[in-house]
């Protein structure tokens, strides 16, 4: 996956010198140049955390400082483990070397606990259950009653002063259809 500065992306968000922001990585082209799969269809959404960190002290962040929500459901991450097998089925046969190497790449692009030097970006990948699509007919469109979808939450922890910084909510897309009012007819 390419790292790049949480700072270029346009939903990012600043403060205290850090800039963090959410990668969702809902297109089938993309989940499968990155992950080798289409883990859309096997059910699974990864979502990339980004932290860029201009300021003078480390800060710190891992999975526990991420918070995904559908409503007032938390929702968890997909162990790593489980989310390499599923792209190492969608593979095929694969020899216990190459096996091996899924493992790793995916095990090097989870997100990980870490501490973001000062002038330093970090990249890790969470995988959550992706949501369901909603329900369509050919004539009519009907949305969910719950409004805005879902939400991530991000925490980061400046090393040396033990301040908390909050980001978010970023709001995640994945399984929704385009926004139509109410019974509208598609076209």
């Amino acid at each position: 996956m390419p790292q790049r500065d949480a700072d270029l992306y346009p939903w990012a968000q600043k403060q205290a010198g850090v800039t963090v922001t959410v990668d969702e990585i809902a297109d089938p082209g993309r989940v499968t140049q990155y992950f080798g799969a289409d883990l859309l269809r096997k059910g699974v959404l990864p979502v990339a955390v980004v932290v860029s960190n201009h300021g003078v002290r480390g800060v710190r962040v891992g999975p526990a400082d991420v918070l995904l929500l559908r409503g007032r459901a938390v929702v968890d991450p997909l162990p790593v483990g489980q989310v390499a097998d599923i792209a190492k089925r969608a593979m095929g046969r694969l020899r216990s070397a190459a096996r091996r190497e899924v493992d790793d790449y995916f095990a090097g692009l989870a997100l990980r606990e870490t501490t973001v030097a000062p002038k330093a970006s970090y990249q890790g990948v969470l995988f959550f259950p992706k949501p369901p699509a909603v329900e369509t007919d050919r004539f009519l469109s009907r949305l969910s009653l719950h409004r805005g979808g879902p939400r991530m939450h991000v925490g980061v922890t400046d090393v040396e002063t033990q301040a908390r910084l909050r980001y978010g909510p970023f709001r995640l897309t994945a399984g929704e259809e385009q926004p139509y009012s109410f019974g509208a007819w598609r076209r």
